[in-house]
């Protein structure tokens, strides 16, 4: 149950055109590890290239009750001094600013 492998599926479906997979892989990711930043960072990228509004505000819910607070990115984000006292919805944005724009780039 390691969310990055879900996280790697999820991407291997959302290249294949897979949308639904790919939202079934990321949900599977941020279930088992709901403080996973980087995981909703990545789930959040997935909604925002499909463009539903609805999905991107279903992520943006979850996230902000999950208080995710793991994650490489999520950390180097949420830990940068300007960055004290923000709120959840605003990390989220800041952190998928910083994904790789090739889905599978480290």
């Amino acid at each position: 149950d390691d969310p990055h492998v879900f996280i790697s599926v999820a991407k291997l479906f959302w290249l294949d055109g897979k949308q639904r997979k790919a939202r079934n892989w990321f949900n599977r990711a941020i279930t088992v590890r709901p403080n996973l930043g980087d995981a909703w960072a990545w789930f959040y990228r997935f909604e925002k290239d499909q463009q539903r509004k609805s999905k991107i505000q279903r992520v943006l819910k979850k996230c902000i009750e999950a208080e995710p607070s793991h994650g490489a990115r999520w950390c180097a984000v949420s830990k940068k001094v300007e960055n004290e006292g923000s709120k959840t919805e605003a990390i989220l944005k800041l952190v998928e600013e910083t994904l790789p724009r090739d889905v599978f780039e480290v």
